[in-house]
């Protein structure tokens, strides 16, 4: 009888551990990616909120939120963006994309479209500002799911 609550107890012991280890591996593993992250740019406030294959091609969609914080209107678009893969820039392409000016305490939505290789592990955007300053998110990678 003995035996058997030993047996049972480390039955016990042992799923929970597996559980636990199977539950912290699936956390640790998720993709860190900065979609959602905002990022302040000389008063901008830029948050990149979604992104999605276009049409199940090699075509980015990217959806911005800008909000002007600065004390005057400010121009901003999908050309201020770029897209890096590896070693090689993905420059805006074909689609709606955004381009405009944003009166101060405005926020403004949109997207910008950007080519993209069709296998990629790691795909960053990069906001470069007019006076050659750089952000930089980490958008993961871009796939159909």
């Amino acid at each position: 009888m003995k035996n058997k609550k030993k047996f049972t107890i480390a039955g016990i012991i042992v799923s929970t551990l597996i559980v636990l280890s199977l539950i912290v591996n699936a956390t640790l593993l998720q993709p860190k990616t900065d979609i959602g992250k905002t990022q302040d740019i000389n008063g901008l406030n830029i948050t990149v909120t979604n992104t999605e294959l276009v049409n199940q091609s090699s075509k980015i969609r990217v959806q911005f939120k800008v909000k002007n914080n600065t004390k005057q209107t400010t121009g901003i678009g999908a050309g201020n963006f770029h897209i890096k893969v590896g070693k090689k820039d993905y420059q805006m392409t074909g689609g709606d994309n955004f381009g405009q000016e944003i009166a101060k305490g405005e926020t403004i939505t949109g997207n910008g479209y950007y080519k993209i290789p069709k296998k990629q592990e790691e795909t960053l955007l990069i906001y470069t500002s007019p006076e050659g300053e750089t952000w930089t998110w980490n958008l993961g990678k871009v796939d159909e799911e």
